[in-house]
């Protein structure tokens, strides 16, 4: 496991990346800002599920 100056180094990357993502998504799709809340809502209930 990382250490914690690495995790949140990896934590802030992954944050950049995903709102990379959300951005590219919208600009694809149309989608309003709530929709995309809507889609990291429903990714994170998935993922407490799974762990």
């Amino acid at each position: 496991m990382a250490n914690p100056d690495q995790q949140t180094i990896l934590m802030e990357q992954a944050y950049e990346e995903i709102k990379e993502i959300c951005h590219k998504f919208q600009e694809d799709s149309g989608a309003s800002d709530m929709e995309v809340k809507t889609l990291l809502r429903e990714l994170a209930r998935v993922w407490e599920k799974e762990n």
